[in-house]
């Protein structure tokens, strides 16, 4: 096969930076990652051919994920990482060349920009967006890491609560694989708070959980995902109400023996 050789113009002088990295010498054995914090497209994509109100929606980035996660990192004196543009630019927590890397079609809203791209142009989105970002997410944990603790990691989204036909019912979700070290007190401790709380619900982590699986699962390191009901997260003080839960929860939980052991399920 011909080496393919992406485009290396896909972001301007004036665009933003692919990723954020926040509190970088956070003291905290722990990782806090945002997979669809950014709504951004490089000004080249020209929006990917959708009007402007498309990105203030759910499929184009996490409502209320991005704050909440900036912060937990000042309450819990954590690192974090960022992801810079939409998804649908491309999804940082799909794999390459996976049907939902760079979705032509989202709940049900043709994407323009996205149809029939060659091999060329999705390559070009692997190095320029993906690639960066989970670099960051690797170097990041190897600092913490290297001051001899295994960090945990701890993947913060919102969800839609009507998706099509479906109804989701929770306040909040938890997504987890094999790994129970986080998850398990996590639901615990947020049905404390009086919540709706989904055990893989509305996703699975069994399914969706590429960035958790990369960094965390195949390190052995203590993983999970939050899913929060972005209807509850839409203005300052719902963001403020969601922070302070998981700084308390999660503050509890980081302290639990064995959690930063590296152990593999």
């Amino acid at each position: 096969m011909d080496e393919i050789v992406p485009p290396t113009s896909l972001i301007g002088p004036e665009d933003p930076p692919v990723f954020e990295a926040v509190n970088e010498d956070g003291q905290a054995a722990l990782q806090l990652v945002c997979d669809h914090a950014g709504r951004a497209v490089p000004s080249a994509m020209d929006k990917l051919g959708l009007d402007a109100a498309h990105f203030e929606r759910h499929i184009a980035y996490d409502i209320g994920a991005a704050h909440i996660t900036r912060l937990l990192a000042a309450r819990l004196d954590a690192q974090a990482v960022l992801a810079g543009y939409s998804r649908l630019v491309i999804d940082v927590n799909r794999p390459p060349g996976h049907p939902q890397s760079i979705p032509e079609i989202s709940d049900e809203t043709v994407i323009p920009g996205n149809q029939g791209l060659s091999e060329e142009a999705q390559a070009g989105r692997v190095s320029t967006f993906f690639e960066p970002y989970h670099d960051a997410i690797h170097e990041a944990l190897a600092h913490l890491w290297r001051r001899g603790t295994p960090p945990a990691l701890f993947s913060i989204h919102s969800f839609c609560p009507e998706f099509g036909d479906d109804h989701r019912p929770w306040d909040v979700g938890v997504l987890w694989n094999r790994d129970p070290r986080i998850a398990k007190p996590l639901i615990k401790k947020l049905a404390a708070h009086g919540l709706h709380v989904g055990d893989n619900e509305p996703y699975s982590g069994r399914d969706l959980a590429y960035t958790l699986n990369l960094h965390g699962s195949s390190a052995g390191l203590a993983n999970c995902v939050i899913e929060i009901n972005q209807d509850q997260v839409r203005d300052r003080n719902g963001i403020k109400r969601w922070a302070d839960i998981l700084a308390d929860v999660m503050g509890e939980i980081l302290r639990i023996d064995g959690l930063h052991q590296v152990q593999e399920y």
